[in-house]
């Protein structure tokens, strides 16, 4: 899952970002149990030609609705891009199902 998360009036991108990572770590001692799995800044252009600066978060399925709720009971301002699983969790889910598939060979 992709989410922007916009400047407000109270605070500024890197506050927002540091105070979610916290929430995280603290609900998740284990690494491998984070919400997020990376973040990083970009730039969008606006109607008027000005530009709009946030930060991407990439959120992993098992804490976007921890980090959703988060965000909208800190009154931040953002916007779900993506509702898709990220590339790391597909793989270990592909990675899981073929574990799981018997081997036909040993089955004879």
């Amino acid at each position: 899952m992709r989410i922007r998360v916009y400047p407000t009036d109270q605070y500024d991108l890197e506050t927002v970002t540091e105070l979610l990572y916290n929430a995280d770590a603290q609900t998740n001692f284990h690494d491998d149990a984070r919400w997020i799995l990376s973040s990083g800044y970009g730039e969008e252009h606006t109607g008027d030609s000005s530009k709009a600066t946030y930060r991407e978060l990439f959120v992993k399925w098992i804490g976007r609705e921890a980090v959703v709720m988060w965000l909208v009971s800190n009154q931040i301002l953002f916007k779900v891009t993506s509702y898709r699983l990220l590339a790391e969790e597909e793989e270990a889910l592909e990675a899981s199902h073929n574990m799981d598939l018997p081997n036909p060979n040993e089955m004879n």
